[in-house]
């Protein structure tokens, strides 16, 4: 095994870690949450706020596009 195979599998490997990490951070905590805790903390105050803490928790599964496409890049990158 030469240093080129254990560079791609550094790198697919933590790629794939984090495409799972940033897809568990973005989704429930960024989008999920963060919707919920604007909206609440906004009502009444600014409906603008309301309105995009409403659509960041509804549409909080759209956050897994971007690690999905970081995996994909991952499990290419270890398919070489």
């Amino acid at each position: 095994m030469d240093i080129q195979d254990v560079l791609k599998n550094v790198i697919g490997w933590a790629l794939l870690i984090g495409g799972i990490v940033g897809a568990i951070w973005l989704t429930f905590f960024f989008l999920l949450y963060g919707g919920i805790m604007q909206a609440i903390n906004s009502w009444g105050i600014d409906n603008s706020a309301v309105v995009w803490g409403i659509v960041k928790a509804v549409f909080f599964q759209c956050g897994l596009i971007p690690s999905y496409i970081v995996g994909k890049i991952a499990l290419a990158i270890l398919d070489l």
